[in-house]
């Protein structure tokens, strides 16, 4: 009787020892991560907010999450690769390049005898902007049942707040129109006949290494949500001090007796960090596949 009670407790803690190892649905799918599973993130706070408006949180005002776990930058893809059940490997990418052109084509064109009939040319201004982040780091990760917690380590490149703006102008400045007609887009016209042609606010090139830790629950198979935090040394350099332009202009130069371009520097920033959250973020969703 001993030993067939002794034979059914082996034969039952193996069971159980094998079923929380591979925990699966009732539909028989394993419901953690797997060695070879991708997994991809998203941000979760658009959800809370849809949620929190949904039921009235704020008496009927917005409500917006402050969402204070942090993982993911807003416009970032966030993936993973898991090299064994219990670790994987991880990154973040942003390639961001933006371009818009505003066109005004009713400019009065110069002419030292005036035709007729109006003639028009057209002035142009482009700006263009730059975000990139790069990131990698090593994950592991343990916990019991659909609760997992991870660590790990990661490193991040990042070149961003770059804003260039290019004005081309239809009349040229010229000894018979030494303050020609242009347009005005808002910020271009410094007064005195003086027009900037080039423009560009501080470009901030960043690299970080940092450790995280964090928490996620699987509530079905492959998808969880959760949220990390994590402390870093962080170093940017930047080509321009916040708020600072640097900028080229033109103007007719008396002295000279012809066009003059001038150039005002933007100057340089850097900052070193040592801190928490610089890994940055919002609470996450992941679905593995």
């Amino acid at each position: 009787m001993k030993k067939g009670l002794i034979l059914i407790s082996i034969v039952l803690f193996t069971v159980f020892s094998v079923s929380a190892q591979t925990l699966v649905s009732k539909k028989g799918i394993p419901i953690l991560p797997q060695k070879g599973d991708f997994a991809i993130g998203v941000s979760a706070t658009p959800f809370l907010d849809f949620f929190g408006n949904f039921a009235k949180i704020n008496s009927g005002t917005a409500f917006s999450s402050s969402a204070a776990w942090n993982m993911l930058t807003p416009n970032v893809i966030y993936g993973k690769y898991f090299l064994t059940d219990n670790m994987a490997v991880r990154g973040k990418l942003r390639i961001g390049k933006n371009s818009s052109t505003q066109t005004i084509s009713n400019v009065t064109k110069s002419n030292t005898t005036p035709p007729a009939t109006p003639e028009y040319v057209e002035d142009k201004w482009t700006r263009s902007t730059t975000d990139i982040v790069l990131s990698a780091g090593l994950e592991k990760r343990r916990g019991y049942g659909r609760l997992q917690g991870f660590y790990g380590a990661e490193a991040t490149i990042s070149l961003q707040g770059g804003v260039k703006d290019s004005y081309e102008y239809g009349n040229a400045i010229t000894s018979d129109f030494k303050t020609p007609a242009r347009h005005d887009f808002g910020a271009n016209y410094m007064g005195s006949g003086k027009w900037v042609t080039e423009k560009s606010t501080a470009t901030v090139f960043g690299f970080g290494v940092g450790a995280f830790v964090g928490v996620e629950y699987f509530f079905a198979p492959k998808m969880s949500f959760g949220g990390e935090f994590g402390w870093g040394i962080g170093i940017n350099q930047g080509s321009g001090v916040a708020g600072a332009t640097e900028q080229v202009a033109e103007v007719w130069d008396v002295a000279s007796n012809a066009p003059k371009s001038t150039t005002t520097p933007g100057g340089k920033t850097s900052t070193f960090n040592i801190d928490t959250k610089q890994t940055g973020g919002n609470i996450f969703l992941l679905f593995h596949f």
